[in-house]
């Protein structure tokens, strides 16, 4: 890598760190009455951040790849459709680039799942990359209720199955909402998540259990002493999306 392109790569580098410190903690401006949480709206976000780019030039390219798309009936008989995407974003200044990712789902009755995939595939990235504090701690249990999270699905924003097919059918039965338990994992595909755990650390030079962690918390709801076999896949190509962008970074910055 030459040295007028490490000095442009660093100039990009310079300038998102400049809006980052330019940026107030947000609020959250929408509610969802209907499942009771608050949440920071993607016009909010986008308001934030849309003349701070332009000024210090620079553009924001997305792309969206869907990863699986179902439906699922409502308890009252109507039909859900649901699409997950993972959105590819690249950061440029018109002479060098960075590219991130980020998975998003979407739940609409009629059309709309997809566009809310990917609003919601964005917001999410941009929120990450600038470091929007909306004042919570993920880590306190109190605020677990109001988390973005009100339901099983973010877990499946990464995989090319339909999360219904774990559990066989979805009537109820005698028992009420009771379903079996789903499929686990075996040996072989825990094994194949532990070494693109280490191929993760080992591209980020950090520890194993800190790139441990980092998956769980994209995965809350999963047991992971229990592993689910539709919740393994998802994570194998969760980790595969994330070896890929950081090792395309690690080359634009010549590190690798």
């Amino acid at each position: 890598m030459t040295e007028d392109k490490i000095q442009t790569l660093n100039k990009l580098v310079l300038e998102l760190t400049k809006i980052q410190k330019e940026l107030d903690k947000i609020e959250k401006d929408g509610k969802n009455n209907r499942q009771g949480f608050d949440y920071v709206s993607e016009a909010q976000v986008k308001s934030k951040l849309q003349n701070k780019l332009a000024d210090h030039g620079i553009m924001i390219i997305p792309h969206y790849e869907i990863m699986n798309s179902w439906t699922s009936q409502t308890s009252n008989g109507k039909t859900m459709n649901y699409v997950s995407v993972m959105g590819t974003f690249k950061l440029t200044n018109g002479s060098d680039e960075l590219v991130g990712s980020m998975p998003g789902i979407g739940m609409d009755s009629g059309d709309k799942a997809i566009y809310k995939a990917e609003t919601g595939a964005q917001k999410n990235f941009l929120m990450q990359l600038f470091l929007m504090s909306t004042g919570d701690d993920p880590e306190n249990d109190n605020n677990w209720n109001n988390q973005q999270q009100p339901n099983n699905y973010g877990q499946d924003a990464f995989n090319n199955y339909q999360p219904q097919q774990q559990y066989g059918n979805q009537q109820n039965n005698a028992f009420g909402n009771f379903r079996p338990q789903p499929k686990l994992a075996n040996d072989s595909k825990k094994k194949v998540i532990n070494e693109q755990l280490s191929k993760l650390s080992e591209l980020n030079q950090t520890e194993f259990g800190k790139s441990l962690a980092a998956l769980k918390s994209h995965f809350p709801n999963v047991d992971f002493d229990k592993l689910p076999d539709s919740s393994a896949d998802n994570m194998v190509t969760f980790l595969g999306k994330q070896i890929e962008t950081t090792e395309a970074t690690l080359r634009q910055l010549g590190a690798i």
